[in-house]
């Protein structure tokens, strides 16, 4: 159902997508909410996990991120954040629009924004600075144990999501955790100027 990829935070894995919840001690924060399927999977970890889900900061709109956004936010009165420019697709895929919007630059439950867009014009990356892990959401993608673009056709602008990829370089972190894939413990940043040094061959 979930594993625990670091101390305080699970991995949710539903068909081709993950959930990542973050234990805050007296409650739950989640990255994304999958697709439909996930929220029954999502509630019965918190449930097991014993405090209850606080906040839903999503990294983009996209229906694979946002899918178990409704039932969520109605089981679980949930509050949700995102990137201000991600507002209105957000909005177009749930119905729902996010109580809290973020910037560049924020710190919000303990993970700082990073705005990113390429991939849609609000995505973004969230740093947890206590573990040095890095969410990606759909900036990249690992695939057998290499990070890979997400295919093009389904990026907003192809060649600037190359360049904030690069981007990431600047970013003290050491986990990559991203949305499709394994989860990358210990070797992100590496992994990660692999698919910079291939992007610039």
């Amino acid at each position: 159902m979930y594993s625990e990829v670091l101390p305080g935070i699970y991995r949710i894995f539903d068909t081709f997508v993950n959930v990542y919840l973050i234990d805050r001690e007296e409650y739950i924060v989640a990255v994304d909410t999958g697709i439909d399927t996930t929220c029954d999977k999502i509630l019965k970890t918190v449930e097991e996990l014993g405090k209850p889900l606080k906040t839903i900061v999503l990294t983009h709109g996209h229906f694979d991120h946002t899918g178990s956004l409704r039932c969520l936010k109605e089981k679980t009165k949930a509050l949700i954040a995102a990137h201000k420019d991600e507002e209105d697709l957000i909005f177009e895929k749930t119905g729902l629009m996010p109580e809290v919007k973020l910037n560049d630059g924020d710190v919000f439950e303990g993970l700082r924004v990073f705005h990113k867009p390429g991939h849609t014009s609000g995505s973004i990356c969230l740093l947890d600075e206590v573990t040095k892990s890095l969410f990606v959401g759909d900036l990249v993608v690992e695939r057998e144990g290499r990070l890979e673009e997400v295919p093009h056709q389904y990026s907003l602008d192809p060649k600037m999501n190359q360049k904030r990829i690069a981007e990431l370089l600047e970013i003290d972190f050491e986990n990559l955790l991203p949305a499709h894939g394994e989860p990358l413990i210990g070797n992100g940043k590496e992994k990660l100027r692999e698919l910079v040094e291939r992007l610039t061959l």
